[in-house]
Parts: C-alpha cells; sequence; structure tokens
C-alpha cells in the first residue's frame, strides 16, 4: 500500500541526507517513501537506519522496492508504536525470506563496467611493504595461516562487487612501490617468516612487469629461498611466464569461481576456462599453481556450476603440479558492507542471510559446511594425498575443520605447521 506523501516529507529527506549518508544513494521514489514514513510514524534512531539499508539492499539486488513491500495491513488493528513495529516485521520478514533462498541470478541484469584504466599512476617512495595475514580477526577464533602480505601495488583495474580494495583507495589512482628493488633489498623480513602473498592490496599478475614490479620479486625470491611467495590473480595474462625467471619457491595461484559469479559479480575479470588456460601455462613452464576457490556464494546452480569448476581442474591438471586448494566463502566487517551498500553498483552478493561470527558476518554455518563439503567430496582420493594439493580452509572457524575434512588443527601453530612442511615437500618434489 502506497502512502500519500506529507507536506513535511521535503525538510524530513533534508534531515535525513544529513543524518543518514547512505539516504542519500537511494532513488528519489524511496527517498519521498522513507520520509513519509519516518513523519507520520515517528520512527527511531534505529528503526530509520534499518529502512534505509532495506531499501538499499532491495535497489541493489533489483528486486522490488521498499514501498511495494510494505504492507500496511500487516499491522492489524494496533496503533502508534506497536502498529509501525508491526509492520516493520512484516518488512523484515520477506526481506529475510529473499536472504535465506539460494540467490537467484536469472533475472538479475549485472551493470556493464567499462574498463578501467590507470590514469595516475603513483610511485611511493615511503610505502609500508609488509602487512599482516588478511584474516580480520586475531587469535584462535579462525583458523589462521599468519600469511603475511607484501603490498608492491594499491589498488585493482577489476570489478569483483564484493571487494573492498577500491573503497580503500582512489578509483583513478594506482599505486606502485618507487625502487621496488631497492626497498625489497633492504626489507627486514620478521622472524619465522616463511610465506608472503602478494594479492591482497591489488591483483598480484594483471599489472604483468610494469615498473620492473615481477623483477623485483623474482630477484627477491631468488634472495629468500626459505620464503614461499606467492602471486594471486584472477587475470589471464601469460606474457611473464617465459620472460620472468621465478625460482621454485614461487607459486602462481589462481581464484576460481562459478561461471555465473563470475559473470555477475567478478566485473572485468578472466573468465573461468581463461583463468585456468593461464594457469596451465605457468605449469608447462615448470611453475607450481594453486587455486582459490574464494569466495564460494550459495546461489541456485551452484552444485553444478562449482562442479564444472572442479571438475576442470582435475581434466586439466595432475595433483603433482598444484600446490594448495583452499575453499572459503564470503565475509564482510561492518565497515565493508557500509562500503559496498554505498558504492550503487547493481549486486546480489548482499543477497544472503548475514550472521555475526567472529567479529565478521557471513553465511551460517550450515550454509558453509554444505558449500564446503560439496567442493572437497568433489576430488578423487589420488588428489588427497599426501603428495596432492594442501587442503585448507580460509578464514574460517576452527569448528567447521573437522566435518569438511575428517580432521582439524588444535590451533593456529599447528595449522601454520603443517602448511609450511607440504608447501616445503611440493617444492622439493617439483625441484628434483
Amino acid at each position: 500500500m502506497k502512502m500519500q506523501y506529507s507536506r513535511y516529507n521535503g525538510a524530513m529527506e533534508q534531515e535525513l541526507k544529513k543524518s543518514f549518508p547512505l539516504f542519500a544513494t537511494l532513488s528519489r521514489e524511496d527517498q519521498q517513501f522513507i520520509a513519509t514514513i519516518v513523519t507520520e510514524r515517528q520512527c527511531s534512531y534505529q528503526q530509520i537506519r534499518l529502512l534505509i539499508e532495506q531499501a538499499t539492499d532491495l535497489t541493489l539486488w533489483q528486486q522490488p522496492s521498499i514501498s511495494v513491500l510494505w504492507d500496511e495491513e500487516s499491522g492489524g488493528n494496533r496503533e502508534g508504536k506497536p502498529r509501525t513495529k508491526a509492520i516493520i516485521a512484516n518488512l523484515l520478514a520477506k526481506i529475510d525470506s529473499l536472504r535465506q533462498a539460494p540467490t537467484d541470478y536469472n533475472n538479475f541484469l549485472a551493470k556493464p563496467i567499462a574498463r578501467k584504466k590507470a590514469t595516475h599512476v603513483v610511485l611511493q617512495e615511503d610505502a609500508k611493504l609488509l602487512g599482516s595475514c588478511p584474516c580480520p580477526i586475531a587469535g584462535e577464533k579462525t583458523r589462521c595461516c599468519n600469511l603475511l602480505t607484501l603490498d608492491a601495488v594499491r589498488q585493482c583495474a577489476f570489478g569483483c562487487s564484493y571487494c573492498s580494495i577500491q573503497s580503500f583507495y582512489h578509483k583513478d589512482e594506482v599505486l606502485f612501490v618507487k625502487n621496488l628493488q631497492e626497498r625489497l633489498d633492504q626489507l627486514q623480513l620478521p622472524e619465522g617468516t616463511w610465506h608472503i602473498g602478494t594479492g591482497q592490496s591489488s591483483d598480484s599478475l594483471m599489472w604483468g612487469n610494469a615498473y620492473g614490479l615481477l623483477d623485483s620479486l623474482s630477484t627477491f625470491a631468488h634472495q629468500h629461498p626459505e620464503i614461499v611467495l606467492e602471486l594471486k590473480t584472477k587475470s589471464d595474462r601469460t606474457d611473464w611466464i617465459n620472460t620472468i625467471s621465478f625460482p621454485s619457491n614461487v607459486v602462481a595461484t589462481w581464484s576460481l569461481n562459478a561461471p555465473t559469479i563470475i559473470e555477475k559479480e567478478e566485473h572485468l575479470t578472466a573468465s573461468l576456462g581463461e583463468r585456468l588456460a593461464a594457469a596451465r601455462q605457468a605449469a608447462d613452464a615448470g611453475l607450481l599453481v594453486g587455486f582459490h576457490l574464494h569466495p564460494m556464494v550459495h546461489f541456485s546452480g551452484w552444485q553444478d556450476e562449482y562442479g564444472l569448476v572442479i571438475e576442470s581442474i582435475l581434466n586439466t591438471f595432475s595433483p603433482r603440479e598444484v600446490m594448495m586448494i583452499s575453499l572459503g566463502t564470503l565475509t564482510f566487517t561492518k565497515e565493508v558492507l557500509r562500503q559496498l551498500r554505498s558504492s550503487r553498483r547493481p549486486s546480489r552478493i548482499l543477497q544472503m542471510e548475514l550472521t555475526e561470527a567472529a567479529g565478521k558476518f557471513s553465511y551460517p554455518v550450515a550454509v558453509k559446511k554444505d558449500l564446503f563439503s560439496f567442493a572437497y567430496n568433489q576430488f578423487p582420493a589420488e588428489w588427497k594425498q599426501k603428495t596432492g594439493p594442501f587442503y585448507y580452509l580460509c578464514m574460517e572457524l576452527p569448528e567447521l575443520w573437522e566435518p569438511i575434512f575428517g580432521y582439524a588443527y588444535p590451533d593456529n601453530a599447528s595449522f601454520e605447521a603443517d602448511m609450511k612442511l607440504r608447501y616445503q615437500q611440493k617444492i622439493e618434489t617439483i625441484s628434483k
């Protein structure tokens, strides 16, 4: 039931824009509707915030607007605040039903994104190079491998809807570290460092050897044979393979996803086939490769599509060539949720049941068990031998390991020690 706009809603709109930045991102119709509701119902601060967030989500999901789902009749015979509370509860129940079902992409039209170009490249002289593991929670709340990150480039030209990298830096500004080789030569690694990744603040391979990036990383890896240097990508770029002399302690890894998620949510990235073809070329050149099925998304048809992803891995590689396979899913902090909602980019990535765990918001544990168990069970026994890839869950609760893999680590140190041993054994095997 649509309400008539109050003569006061113009002033209320201005007040809402001042108090709630997200309100300004809504359509004119949604702004007028919410301003009317707030004026007529005298909503609390929390109710207003909730209405704005739900209206934003519905818009990004390309679902019916909040004014369409609002039902005055659901208030029954109640009056005042109880009536408002009942109507909002009915609204939330409708939206929750969308969240709880597997996301349907059949009627979702992903808005095309023009290919980005680096219009402003900055060479940073004093940039901090090393960061900590991207797990957002310290301690033992999530099983963490203690990865260090090397941020030689900051900003990504891909447009994955769930990624927060583009919110951290100016969208047209790509930051390369000036005199990277010199900085790496002077870098003091913390005691115990053995695993460093370069794909946290940008895609590791999409820039190729711009500004001598890969040359510098290759030299660094040669100088530190005790570390494993991981280059993670969603690109299909292969011009570096026969031009850069990487040692055996460098592993090139590809983030893989279901074709529907690549098409609808991982904008501008290479297709599944293109990523696997690039990985095949890297393996043919003698490099170890790895795959991250991350983030797995619970959508209509996910079993068929993730089954296809894993079948493609099995048909393209031998277990001896693959260093690791990680499984993970969507996880968001409150700040990232705010960033995604304010982006105005159509996406159904947040059309999911957001459950809080270990300081993040993600799928309920039952959904994660379904996703991860299905994926792991698709790999045959020969891929689960000690000579095959090392499997692990990325940034997930410790209690998920036993149901998925049939074993669990008592603490992060045990997980890290086993990962290190398996990686070193794989490097020794392929070096022979």
